[in-house]
């Protein structure tokens, strides 16, 4: 794929905030990056910013969708720069389903903890445990992954495995700390308790060597608990995601997206929230999964981890 010049990259995030401004709450729209247009499922070299929607009509049903909900109507001639319109809606990619009897390796107890093994809130869910951070302030070892897999009030229970994976009071391996939902980061931290060691791995990948900014191109793997090591190429960043919490429309910021290296490959599934995407060359965190897409193409979402952990005010530990 192509690079793009400086002022060319800042000239489509200008156009992407005033994208979102006018947009980003449309019901259609699913989310709103700066990335490479795609053509009849082929990724192009042409920058543009991309409207992410849930339904693309055309000919015909789109002059009648046009005349039924013009309130709904994208308009690119407000946008100055070239646009584009992928389909695809993105669920966040938690399990909020009953214990499964026989869960994979991932969803065993671990009795060394390290990133890419199943983990929730005491509440009845799965998700992925990202990884080990160090609060900066106090150097107290903590678990990050999403809110949406720890969330809860602040001293919360934290399961591993996962509570539908099995895991039960006397597999309670951290308490809530904090969360910065309300800065528009999906991110939360759980203060270790100490019952179980840790180390700087992620399962089957490798352990992290630190922290990385996603770019264009950056080639990426990840360990998660519902689809085990993928790996995939950015092909779109600087991304907003509409979402609601609190009974009110919030935005997630900093989110990139990740699509396969080939064309049937696979990058997520749901179990994977919480999960660190690594530059795959570096092993450095680029990035938190929190959601994804099957149809019409597979996707996954992150958000950017260098704001992740400055919003956290946490830090990577460094191990020999």
């Amino acid at each position: 794929m192509g690079t793009v010049q400086l002022e060319t990259l800042r000239a489509a995030c200008q156009a992407r905030d005033l994208a979102a401004a006018y947009y980003l709450l449309n019901p259609r729209v699913t989310l709103i990056d700066v990335g490479w247009r795609i053509q009849e499922g082929e990724i192009t070299e042409e920058l543009a910013v991309r409207f992410h929607v849930r339904d693309k009509p055309t000919g015909f049903q789109f002059e009648a969708f046009s005349e039924q909900n013009p309130d709904l109507v994208i308009d690119p001639d407000k946008i100055p720069f070239p646009v584009d319109f992928p389909q695809a809606v993105y669920p966040l990619h938690w399990y909020p389903y009953p214990y499964r009897a026989q869960p994979p390796p991932r969803g065993y107890v671990f009795e060394t903890l390290r990133g890419g093994i199943s983990i929730s809130n005491e509440y009845g869910t799965y998700g992925t445990l990202g990884g080990i951070v160090r609060d900066r302030d106090t150097d107290e070892d903590m678990v990050l992954s999403n809110w949406h897999v720890l969330g809860g009030e602040k001293g919360v229970r934290i399961y591993q495995p996962g509570s539908a994976d099995g895991g039960q009071f006397e597999h309670t391996i951290a308490f809530l700390e904090r969360h910065v939902m309300d800065r528009g980061i999906d991110a939360a931290v759980a203060k270790l308790s100490a019952t179980r060691p840790w180390i700087n791995d992620q399962f089957e990948v490798a352990p992290v060597s630190g922290v990385v900014a996603p770019s264009l191109n950056m080639r990426v793997v990840k360990s998660g608990r519902g689809s085990g090591v993928t790996k995939g190429v950015i092909d779109g960043f600087e991304g907003e995601y509409p979402i609601e919490y609190g009974g009110l429309p919030r935005k997630i910021k900093h989110v990139f997206r990740i699509v396969p290296v080939t064309k049937m490959g696979e990058v997520s599934r749901p179990g994977d929230s919480g999960s660190w995407w690594l530059e795959k060359d570096s092993n450095k965190t680029a990035g938190l999964h929190f959601a994804g897409s099957d149809y019409p193409e597979e996707a996954a979402l992150a958000i950017a981890m260098p704001q992740v952990l400055e919003a956290l005010n946490v830090r990577i530990p460094v191990t020999a």
